[in-house]
């Protein structure tokens, strides 16, 4: 069993109904939702990596400039 359909067998029952108020009105299934929101807190996760590394390019360069 796919482990998105084990999340959505196992979850707690409140969770579980949020998860089928927002399939039945986004006309998903369960696994789609599970599966959007993973996608999406890893975008999140992606962006805030990307901008650590960017922020430390910048103040290097900035160090740069200073010397």
């Amino acid at each position: 069993m796919p482990v998105t359909e084990r999340i959505v067998i196992d979850a707690d029952p409140s969770i579980k109904k949020m998860l089928s108020e927002i399939s039945e009105e986004c006309a998903k299934t369960m696994k789609d939702v599970v599966c959007s929101l993973i996608e999406s807190e890893y975008r999140e996760l992606q962006l805030r990596k990307q901008e650590k590394i960017s922020e430390y390019l910048l103040n290097s360069r900035l160090e740069n400039l200073k010397n």
